[in-house]
């Protein structure tokens, strides 16, 4: 089984406790609090995952390290994902989390690449119409990419929506390399 596919299924366990306790923003806090600890300390996350370090030191510095969260269920998770030797899949485990999060919320992701910065004006129109198509409230990042020479292209849940010029001119390639042309005689 894929590393994803084990955090897709813990993830999806979590977020149903969560959701059965209706403590899914709790939960999801306390779980964004874990993922910028193991991003600011990554050798936390080394500990838990290493063979040769005690199941009991482990769950030890589990304990420890997350005495204070405000829910015990996420706690209690870990100390399950360190038991059966998962703790590696955490901070995938925890980004699905909050795509399920977001999801239940109607919330949807988007990066929005544009060959120059937008103005504000620009970006709220895009927002907008984006969230007009997905009928869902849109979460973006803006980007840069010279690259595409203008126009934007958008990644909105998995699709990926190009209206660039790099995009309309290999279009206009393709379409004028496929004409028929016959010489005159």
């Amino acid at each position: 089984m894929t590393g994803t596919r084990i955090a897709g299924k813990y993830a999806t366990a979590i977020f149903g406790l969560a959701r059965k306790a209706q403590a899914e923003p709790t939960v999801w806090a306390d779980l964004v609090v874990l993922r910028d600890v193991l991003a600011k300390e990554p050798r936390f996350l080394e500990f838990l995952a290493a063979p040769q370090v005690p199941d009991e030191d482990k769950l030890t510095l589990v304990r420890t390290v997350l005495k204070d969260v405000s829910q015990p269920m996420v706690r209690d998770f870990v100390l399950f994902l360190v038991d059966k030797a998962r703790a590696d899949h955490l901070p995938e485990i925890i980004r699905l989390f909050g795509q399920m999060w977001d999801e239940a919320q109607g919330i949807v992701e988007a990066t929005i690449t544009s060959a120059v910065p937008l103005n504000d004006q620009e970006r709220d129109r895009i927002v907008a119409r984006l969230e007009r198509i997905s009928g869902k409230k849109v979460r973006h990042k803006l980007e840069v990419d010279p690259d595409i020479l203008g126009g934007v292209v958008v990644l909105i849940g998995g699709e990926i929506i190009d209206h660039s010029v790099r995009h309309d001119l290999a279009r206009l390639r393709d379409q004028l390399r496929s004409i028929k042309v016959h010489e005159a005689a």
